[in-house]
């Protein structure tokens, strides 16, 4: 199933999140792990998907099958 920017996917127990960069892929949430947070991004290298949580829950997130990973904030110069 293609997903596109701009899209609200919601899972059990609440969870929702917004897709920030579409593609080809099926995204789903598993229970258990540690958990999102709100304002959390997550992407997967295989398709380029990435999504921001925007309502919390106690689920992982997977993209066809596989676990997303948590996306590392960039790093900015700092100003001397």
């Amino acid at each position: 199933m293609a997903t596109k920017a701009g899209e609200r996917l919601d899972f059990d127990g609440g969870v929702q999140v917004i897709v920030t960069k579409g593609g080809e892929a099926d995204i789903s949430a598993s229970s258990g792990g540690e958990g999102l947070k709100v304002g959390k991004r997550y992407q997967d290298e295989d398709s380029g998907i990435e999504v921001l949580v925007t309502k919390p829950g106690a689920v992982t997130l997977q993209c066809n099958g596989k676990d997303m990973a948590l996306q590392e904030p960039k790093k900015t110069k700092s100003a001397d």
